[in-house]
């Protein structure tokens, strides 16, 4: 008896370090065991005329359901994929009440059915970003809860409902971004192990990993840098963006040797891997921000089309100057490398998300209202030639919350709300007059 109890406390340790790279199917819940969907509406004003809003329920309370959690609740990404709207939820964070949230349930809301599903839940603290790459759908391992042996991806294919877990990556503890380029797979991240030399619990950083055959085996790439946060996948060339450092950022590369060989931009060189762009400067990365080159940025958001990319970077505080989230289109011009435009919103507007359409861009950014609630706007970008164009307003809105997320079609689109950028998160037990609405999904379309 006591070498099976043993036995039993061994097992999870020697699984840790022995554990092979696999994939294995998420099966869903039981339909007994689907969470009801709270309904209701949200209080929506100054909508947009010709335009209609419907609630279609905030699936995000069925797992975070009391009022403080409305950080968690924050729907990071919306996609449409095989006549499903699919929301991302959770907080990777290691600090606040809401720490660390997962497992995170995978929700759809299916367009004929019209009813919120669950699909799979994941292992991971956050879903914050999906890919679609032709049937498949998919999803980086933000921050996977098992061993950092592996790390995650997932993937469905169009027609089945069936989720698959992919523990394939060597060493990721963090899968930041997915992109496809030229039919390979590439993730960017962070592993424990980016350098050989220090104490080993400050050895982790930056790493890119690139797979030719759908994930299966990968070629990984250890940087000089904290984390790998975004892939630019252009046309014809890929750059990978790592956490652009403030001052603290700075003296941890600077006390581990670091910041000398550290680049904020590498580009793919096919058999060769990453190439380090040094000479691609903050400044030129993030034209028109103050402090460019001395401030701290998270850049997410990557969107591609056939003009270009289009990016958000969550940028700290610089002087007198708040956080904010910036946004910018970029385009390899031949001759002149990459050149990027500052997108032109309100001084006191944060750029939320980017969706793809057509040759250019909807942007959805939202501002605080004097009165309270907030105001979200999507409105088109396109590049004409070197020149970034502002096209029509599609519509607004004022609601309770910023809306973070959107994704759909000219005739319907879809936006979700979610708590305020840069906002201290809710303590335990306490509640604010627009925290319930935070994970609300809305329809919007013109009548």
């Amino acid at each position: 008896m006591l070498l099976l109890a043993g036995a039993a406390l061994l097992a999870p340790r020697v699984w840790r370090h022995l554990e092979p790279a696999h994939s294995w199917p998420l099966l869903p819940p039981w339909p007994w065991g689907q969470a009801q969907v709270p309904t209701g509406p949200v209080p929506i004003r100054n909508l947009t005329p010709g335009w209609r809003a419907t609630s279609l329920g905030n699936p995000a309370a069925s797992r975070y359901p009391a009022c403080w959690q409305s950080l968690p609740r924050t729907p990071w990404d919306l996609v449409l994929f095989d006549g499903r709207l699919y929301v991302g939820l959770g907080n990777s964070s290691n600090q606040g009440p809401s720490a660390n949230a997962g497992p995170v349930p995978l929700f759809a809301y299916a367009l004929k059915q019209r009813r919120w599903q669950q699909e799979a839940t994941l292992p991971e603290e956050q879903i914050s970003r999906f890919l679609i790459n032709g049937d498949q759908l998919w999803i980086a391992g933000e921050d996977p809860r098992g061993s950092w042996r592996w790390g995650n991806l997932y993937r469905s294919t169009r027609g089945d409902r069936l989720w698959w877990q992919q523990r394939r990556l060597p060493r990721f503890i963090h899968a930041h971004d997915l992109a496809v380029h030229q039919g390979r797979l590439v993730v960017a991240g962070n592993v424990p192990d980016a350098v050989t030399t220090g104490p080993k619990a400050e050895r982790h950083g930056s790493a890119l990993a690139v797979a030719a055959d759908v994930g299966q085996s990968w070629r990984v790439q250890r940087l000089a840098g904290w984390r790998a946060t975004a892939l630019l996948p252009f046309s014809e060339d890929l750059f990978a963006v790592e956490a652009l450092p403030g001052p603290q950022l700075k003296r941890w590369l600077q006390q581990g040797q670091r910041w000398t060989p550290w680049a904020a931009v590498h580009q793919w060189q096919g058999e060769t891997g990453w190439k380090p762009r040094p000479e691609i400067t903050l400044k030129q990365l993030l034209p028109g921000v103050q402090g460019a080159d001395e401030r701290s940025g998270w850049i997410d958001s990557a969107t591609p089309n056939r003009q270009g990319v289009a990016w958000i970077v969550s940028l700290g505080p610089w002087g007198a100057e708040a956080p904010k989230r910036s946004a910018f289109v970029g385009k390899v011009v031949p001759g002149m490398d990459l050149r990027v435009h500052a997108v032109p919103i309100p001084a006191d507007a944060q750029a939320m998300d980017w969706q793809a359409e057509g040759d250019g861009w909807l942007l959805l950014s939202s501002r605080p209202l004097p009165t309270g609630g907030w105001r979200s706007r999507i409105q088109r970008y396109t590049l004409a030639g070197q020149l970034l164009r502002s096209g029509s307003l599609v519509t607004e809105l004022d609601a309770p919350l910023p809306a973070w997320s959107l994704a759909g079609g000219a005739n319907q689109r879809y936006a979700a709300l979610g708590s305020p950028p840069f906002q201290k998160e809710l303590p335990d037990g306490s509640c604010s007059a627009g925290a319930p609405f935070s994970g609300s999904v809305l329809m919007l379309r013109p009548d």
